[in-house]
């Protein structure tokens, strides 16, 4: 029993490091390709990563078809609006977790036969979650990332226009020399626009790819002004005022949630050790009171 345990406790530590790697990295790494994934660039796998792997491997046909067509279809709508973190495809996500499935069932296991069968539970559900956790992170760490780029890059668009270029030369020189998340979709949309793509379907793309309340208002304001004729230029001052204007406000919603989480924490922790502190130096100053009272 000893020993069961000691290994469940190594087997946690392990993959608790491993799970921090990615956090950090917000990324999966080192994910191999599977037959009819289509990535075009393979990264080799190596220690845990490849167990998980080689593990997920054996499941991953099952977990796809518990998943169903139709989640499938919503996972890979999810992979898009995620900017396909490290090429992930369809295949490869339900590989990977898949691996964490099974690692988390065997967990459950184990500690199910040490008595612990709760603590299996939370550690079963938690392994089967990670991906899905983990992808929504990704997501919300890149539409803050777009929203946040958003008012700069347009300064910048209205500059290149007033300059003479043509609105797709404007994006396309701007874009760039502008990296992150923001630069990636709008690469996308010129490259959709040279294929025949309209301007107004690559801009609308866009938007439903980000999910930015930001970039919605940018492709909204855009779309109208083309409509109307209102000057590229004067649109995008206006457009960029705007949006800036909105990331103001979504920053004090955010600072306003913000204060019940830290006065929470400072109730949770601070006010019980002051309250201990307070206690213990009461008990100490009367302790031969409280001797005399029940001795």
């Amino acid at each position: 029993m000893a020993l069961l345990l000691g290994l469940c406790a190594a087997l946690l530590v392990g993959l608790g490091g491993y799970g921090l790697r990615l956090v950090r990295s917000e990324a999966v790494e080192g994910l191999p390709a599977v037959a009819g994934s289509g990535a075009d660039d393979d990264v080799k796998a190596s220690g845990l990563t490849t167990f998980v792997d080689t593990v997920g491997a054996r499941f991953q046909r099952l977990l796809m078809t518990i998943y169903g067509p139709r989640r499938l279809r919503g996972l890979e709508t999810r992979l898009r609006r995620a900017g396909r973190p490290e090429k992930l495809t369809v295949s490869t996500f339900m590989q990977r977790q898949a691996g964490f499935t099974v690692l988390g069932l065997v967990c459950a296991v184990f500690f199910t036969l040490l008595g612990q069968a709760f603590l299996g539970v939370l550690i079963a559900l938690l392994f089967a979650f990670w991906m899905e956790v983990w992808l929504r992170a990704v997501a919300a760490t890149r539409r803050a990332d777009i929203s946040r780029d958003l008012p700069d890059f347009l300064d910048v668009l209205g500059v290149t226009v007033s300059a003479g270029l043509s609105f797709q030369q404007a994006i396309e020189r701007v874009g760039a020399f502008h990296d992150g998340p923001l630069g990636e979709e709008m690469s996308v949309a010129i490259h959709e626009m040279a294929m025949g793509v309209s301007r107004r379907d690559a801009f609308i793309g866009i938007r439903d790819r980000t999910q930015s309340e930001s970039v919605g208002t940018f492709v909204t304001a855009l779309l109208q002004a083309a409509e109307l004729g209102v000057p590229i230029a004067d649109a995008l001052r206006d457009i960029s005022s705007e949006v800036r204007r909105k990331r103001a406000q979504e920053v004090r919603q955010a600072a306003a949630k913000a204060a019940p989480k830290v006065s929470l924490v400072v109730t949770m922790t601070i006010v019980p050790g002051a309250l201990i502190l307070m206690m213990s130096g009461m008990l100490i100053s009367n302790m031969e009171m409280f001797s005399n009272v029940f001795g």
